[in-house]
């Protein structure tokens, strides 16, 4: 029958009291009512019941067993003094103790225990392993060191389930006969030694080897002095005491790490109750005294809190403690010690860790209260723990993990998807780069803004990326100058393009003209960077896309605003394309921003009158129905027309601004000129506006056929190449006489696109004396040798439309107005209102011979368009290079053809 002991209920309360571990809160005074652990002492006759009903209380526990070896240690000091006979006394109990931490460690670091509550032992494991290398007393030869470190890596190897794997004997012979040898020596060599020496340093079991307080190193702090004392402890004649303090050391602090909480460590959080090791039959005799009391003094040295319960049992005969509690005593065992120890202070020696408790006899059977006591007692030891957090179970813990995940992965998704917007809303550049700010995608898919840094605006033209990257490049040059030379200011200029991709389903022949005024405008600024004055400015040009028809014009214009308050070195704009009502708007919002323009190619009267910032390098349209209208009569006047009368086509797309002044301005002039003069409208090919009801361009082209006078054409090119095409088809050999305006001069410079139409010569107006060469007296085509020789080639064509000379130009007045500036005041701020009065003066002894003839404003203060300027007539037949058949205006010293309108100017 089980003994039933007087009292048994309690001591299973206090039991559980001891182990149940707090929610919150651990060390002494942190936790209510509670001043640490004690070594519970079971004083009395029936040891081997005794632990018998605790082991049964504490591994039926709910909601999970508690931790828990019981060790006879009569039987464990027999074992010792029978296996190791060698040894002195004092080893012997040293041998003791690592035998008990060992059966312990194993216990508690078993599998049984679950996935959560095993602990892992990696401090007593590193200590004890060293202490296990040798058993002699022996000095240690030379090789010893190295055999231990050959030892250590080859355990550390076999702790790591990889290095495990590589160095087992098969997969080596697999490796030698599969991987090259420097693979091999790498792998299962070199490797391994590197991470051995690397974990020495950041181990956590290495590095509290050298910081903990026993066996103070005589080696001066490294570990393979250290751990060589550890492997032949009795040869250096350590004190087998301080070895026997630094295992329990080590066992204890993995037990501390293995309950430290933290938030990260779920399964710290999971232990809710304190290992137990129950030393059964401690006794001088077999120095299961002396070790208890080393327990005692680490944790007194420490300082530290212990989570470990040591009960130790001993007979009535046997205990020697003066101060033994009693289960029935008013004030219970645990509330007696905690009263006692905190009125030691910090006074506490050893013996204040000791709770003595006297365990009564057994009931006999026919004691009255038998009954009574046992069911009491089975209530009791019936022991609850607290149950672990919900936060740290294996559900939360997977649950939690998904949460983290799929916030993770939409974090990661939101973030990717953020950078792909902001890239696509960018153009698809990364925030890394320097053009990404001031660009953005507009909804046509049209790249659009400013980037000074070389960006191409989506355009796979490898002409057009080298032009931009040489601008870049001289933008940082200037930078470079400026730092090197800082009384040389530096001004900026946007030069803003009609085009510079093309939309979806659109030619891409107006990436040449924008390209072509590009290089005109590097070309200026590379001789500006030449100079070496100390008053000379340092030019930078930032390209700017204004779309397609100049739609977004106002995009750029607001884009430019926000880099003008950044950049106070941004004083005006040039480039400006296509007579549009969108450049009409594109004008009022940088008038807005209060920036100073430079047209280059535009020509509508209109435009002027939208701006006083407003100014161009271009002639109007009515000078230039005028030189038209003069050129006409003078083929009458040599029998060329057979009736004076012309057919003035123009687009019916009311937006373009340039057609329909074009058209206005040449009725008026032909009509001047005593023309009879109808009007014919065509449906453009591209066009936003709603244009039905007109016809299109090729069926006004067949309808020239035979026509007896002159056609004027005022549309653009691409409308002209229509109507050309038609009439090449239809009119065989009696083609119309043509002339049309300067937007045609585009087709004229396009060897490949002109040689399309044989049949029909046809004539155009022309804002340059034609051809040009790099090979002739030219400052911009001498510079653009230099800046895009591969480009040579092409200028006796490309030269014809004007535009690089406009652009060079455009830059030049810009540059020669600044020059101005630092000659009247050199210490004067170029800002953009001094840059824009210093245009007007432009004229008289300091106008600019440009590339594209004189360009003076008269030196009138709303005078914004050069006096006589050159517009040639240029003759296309066929594949040939154009003739030229005269010109008007003021270019150099030449005169201009007799024909021409009178000039206006000196």
């Amino acid at each position: 029958m089980e003994l039933v002991f007087a009292h048994a209920d309690r001591l299973f309360a206090l039991l559980g009291r001891l182990v149940r571990r707090p929610r919150k809160g651990e060390l002494p005074g942190e936790v209510r009512d509670r001043d640490g652990i004690p070594v519970l002492i079971l004083i009395g006759d029936h040891q081997d019941v005794l632990a018998e009903q605790v082991g049964q209380a504490l591994n039926t526990a709910q909601p999970r067993h508690v931790p828990y070896e019981s060790i006879n240690m009569d039987e464990m000091w027999s074992q010792v003094v029978t296996e190791r006979a060698d040894l002195t006394p004092e080893w012997q109990r040293a041998e003791l103790c690592r035998r008990t931490l060992v059966r312990l460690a194993m216990e508690f670091s078993s599998a049984h225990h679950g996935r959560d509550l095993p602990v892992r032992f990696r401090r007593f494991g590193l200590v004890n392993w060293l202490l296990e290398m040798t058993h002699t007393g022996e000095e240690p030869n030379s090789r010893h060191a190295q055999d231990m470190l050959r030892r250590l890596r080859d355990r550390e190897i076999q702790r790591r389930p990889l290095f495990g794997f590589l160095r087992s004997p098969s997969t080596e012979v697999t490796l030698q006969g599969q991987v090259p040898w420097w693979a091999y020596l790498l792998g299962l060599h070199i490797i391994p030694l590197v991470l051995l020496r690397a974990w020495r340093v950041l181990g956590s079991e290495y590095r509290w080897l050298l910081r903990q307080p026993h066996m103070a190193p005589a080696d001066p702090g490294t570990f393979v002095g250290f751990a060589l004392r550890l492997t032949q402890p009795r040869w250096g004649r350590e004190d087998p005491a301080q070895v026997s303090k630094l295992m329990i050391n080590a066992f204890l602090e993995d037990l501390r790490v293995a309950y430290l909480r933290r938030l990260w460590r779920r399964r710290a959080h999971r232990r809710t109750a304190y290992c137990v090791a129950f030393l059964k039959g401690v006794s001088t005799a077999n120095s299961g005294r002396a070790l208890v009391r080393s327990f005692v003094e680490v944790r007194n040295e420490t300082g530290a809190f212990d989570p470990l319960l040591i009960m130790t049992s001993c007979t009535e005969a046997e205990h020697k403690h003066e101060r033994v509690r009693r289960l029935n005593d008013e004030l219970g065992p645990y509330e007696a010690w905690c009263e006692r120890l905190r009125s030691a202070g910090h006074s506490r020696g050893p013996e204040f860790w000791y709770l003595p408790v006297q365990v009564h006899a057994p009931l006999p059977d026919e004691h009255p209260d038998l009954e009574a006591q046992k069911e009491r007692t089975t209530a009791a030891g019936r022991l609850t723990v607290g149950p672990p957090p919900v936060w740290a179970s294996r559900g939360a813990a997977v649950a939690a993990a998904a949460v983290v995940l799929a916030l993770a992965g939409g974090g990661v998704a939101y973030a990717i998807n953020a950078v792909h917007n902001w890239q696509e809303r960018h153009c698809g550049l990364s925030r890394s780069d320097p053009d990404a700010a001031t660009l953005q995608r507009q909804s046509t898919g049209e790249c659009v803004g400013v980037a000074p840094h070389g960006y191409a605006f989506g355009s796979s033209d490898e002409r057009l990326q080298m032009t931009l990257e040489t601008i870049a490049n001289q933008n940082e040059e200037a930078d470079r100058i400026h730092r090197d030379a800082p009384e040389r200011p530096v001004v900026t200029l946007i030069h803003v393009s009609a085009l510079l991709n093309t939309p979806a389903g659109e030619p891409s022949n107006p990436l040449s003209y924008a390209r072509e005024q590009l290089q005109g405008a590097a070309s200026a600024q590379h001789r500006q960077l030449d100079r070496r004055g100390d008053n000379d400015p340092v030019l930078r040009i930032f390209p700017a896309s204004a779309g397609f028809g100049m739609r977004f014009g106002d995009v750029v214009a607001r884009t430019i605003e926000t880099m003008k308050r950044d950049d106070p070195t941004i004083v005006g704009v040039t480039g400006l394309d296509q007579s549009r009502k969108d450049t009409i708007t594109t004008i009022a919002e940088l008038t807005r921003v209060g920036l100073p323009m430079v047209a280059t190619t535009l020509s509508a009267d209109t435009l002027s009158a939208h701006s006083p910032l407003y100014y161009q390098v271009s002639p109007q349209n009515r000078r230039e129905a005028a030189v038209a209208a003069a050129y006409a009569r003078h083929l009458n006047r040599k029998g060329k027309l057979s009736v004076q009368s012309v057919r003035v086509i123009y687009s019916a797309d009311p937006t373009d601004e340039y057609s329909n002044n074009l058209r206005d301005d040449a009725r008026d002039a032909f009509k001047g000129e005593g023309f009879t003069v109808e009007e014919q409208s065509f449906k453009p090919e591209r066009t936003l506006a709603d244009v039905s009801g007109h016809p299109g361009a090729r069926t006004v082209g067949e309808k020239t056929c035979g026509y007896p006078g002159i056609v004027f054409f005022t549309g653009r090119s691409e409308d002209f190449e229509a109507i050309l095409d038609a009439a090449n088809d239809t009119c065989g050999t009696k083609p119309p006489v043509f002339l049309a305006g300067d937007d045609v001069a585009r087709l004229g410079a396009d060897a490949s696109r002109r040689s399309r139409f044989p049949k029909i010569p046809y004539e155009f107006l022309d804002f340059t004396l034609g051809s040009a060469s790099c090979k002739g007296p030219s400052d911009l085509y001498t510079t653009m040798k230099k800046l895009f020789p591969e480009e040579c080639a092409q200028i006796p064509n490309t030269s014809l439309d004007g535009h690089a000379a406009l652009a060079f130009d455009a830059v030049n007045l810009y540059l020669k107005a600044t020059g101005r500036l630092r000659d009247a005041a050199p210490r004067m701020p170029l800002t953009a209102a001094a840059v824009w009065k210093a245009l007007s003066g432009i004229h008289g002894d300091a106008v600019l011979d440009g590339e594209s003839g004189h360009i003076d404003f008269g030196g009138v203060v709303d005078q914004q368009i050069p006096l006589d300027k050159l517009i040639s007539i240029q003759r296309v037949h066929g594949d040939q290079q154009p003739v030229q058949m005269g010109f008007c205006g003021r270019v150099g010293q030449q005169t201009q053809s007799r024909w021409c309108p009178a000039l206006g100017a000196g």
